[in-house]
């Protein structure tokens, strides 16, 4: 396997479908292929091909060491090692349907729809409806009074094809994230590491004013770091790259693809903060938030950044773990992420939005200017 050691100097796009804040709206052919994809129940079909090397970029934003994590090997014993048991071969059908229940569509559009919506994934990670995403699909809720009142509008949209559901709040967006990468709202094609590029939302309401459920489904979260590479996975998300604004809006179909875990990159201190993860049918634009679920039916990670390349099964995908989002919660707000999840969200968010949102939203108005 080919050793990506000079990761400092690359930033992968952003891979949210973007257009809100572009002169012209972004208009995408679709291709032949289905963006609904079936999946396969043998291991042996798992899509994972070599990625292509993103366009080398100067910028201020914060990148990941300079080498990926490298597996220690074990002292060898004069006694024969204890046999590990062997793992039998993943539920892929059955981890597939559990994470498509928790797995939403984010999507925002403008008042009047005059320019091109957005189009993101998030996951569902606590039975009160607390939901998972990036931090560069989160800034949209910082700017929705932008031009004028309610400018934009963003809500969950579920099902295949996604119909909205729920109303939105932000809770919480990582502050370091939007420090870092407040200039990247103006770049038609936005790049990054990764790192910090997390943002939570909750479910307010229905759009139908129906009554909300006692529980919503949800994947549970894991913070475990030992990762590794060939560890398979199954990824799902709402991919939309292909797709112009009036199909994004009328058919976006939820997709998922098996893959492994080709590499394991650190941002700093040798931590696991950053997976690649192959590339699939989920290399597209409207991927990012996308879920990466290991055999035991928990969350390890979440889409964040792609390789450039024209199919998308020469786009590598990355993912930032749960075990670094853990760590920069910690760092952020001194509490461990079984400790924000825990808490009183409509408690949490209130303060969040009265006193820290307000500056993180001056921060991205003047960027834009």
């Amino acid at each position: 396997m080919f050793i990506k050691s000079f990761i400092s100097t690359i930033l992968a796009p952003i891979i949210l479908i973007g257009g809100i804040f572009s002169p012209k709206p972004v208009v995408y052919v679709a291709p032949v292929q289905k963006t609904e994809t079936s999946i396969p129940k043998k291991p042996n079909e798992v899509i994972a091909t070599k990625a292509t090397s993103t366009e080398k970029t100067k910028s201020n934003t914060k990148i990941a060491s300079t080498t990926p994590i490298k597996k220690t090997k074990s002292i060898e014993k004069t006694t024969p090692p204890v046999q590990k048991e062997t793992k039998t071969d993943p539920d892929f059908e059955a981890m597939n349907d559990f994470a498509r229940k928790a797995t939403v569509n984010i999507f925002c559009s403008t008042k009047g729809g005059s320019l091109s919506p957005l189009s993101g994934t998030g996951a569902i990670v606590t039975p009160k409806g607390l939901i998972l995403t990036n931090a560069h699909i989160g800034q949209f809720f910082l700017l929705k009074d932008l031009r004028e009142k309610d400018y934009l509008q963003c809500y969950a949209r579920t099902g295949s094809p996604a119909l909205p559901k729920y109303n939105l709040e932000l809770v919480y967006i990582s502050p370091e994230w939007i420090s870092a990468n407040k200039s990247t709202l103006k770049d038609e094609n936005p790049k990054g590491t990764g790192e910090n590029d997390f943002a939570f939302l909750r479910i307010t309401g229905d759009v139908n004013n129906n009554k909300l459920p006692d529980t919503f489904p949800y994947i549970k979260m894991n913070v475990r770091e030992d990762l590794e590479i060939n560890e398979p996975v199954v990824l799902v998300a709402y991919p939309a790259g292909f797709l112009g604004g009036i199909t994004i809006n009328q058919n976006l179909n939820v997709a998922s693809a098996i893959t492994k875990i080709q590499n394991i990159f650190t941002f700093k201190n040798g931590e696991n903060d950053l997976i690649s993860i192959g590339g699939t049918i989920l290399s597209q634009r409207g991927s990012s938030g996308g879920l990466v679920v290991d055999r035991d039916f928990s969350l390890i990670g979440i889409i964040s950044t792609s390789t450039n390349a024209p199919e998308t099964s020469d786009r590598e995908l990355n993912a930032i773990t749960l075990a670094h989002i853990n760590r920069a919660l910690q760092e952020e707000l001194s509490m461990a992420l079984n400790q924000f999840v825990s808490q009183d969200p409509v408690e949490f968010a209130d303060k969040f939005n009265q006193k820290t949102a307000p500056i993180l939203t001056k921060v991205l108005e003047n960027s834009l200017k």
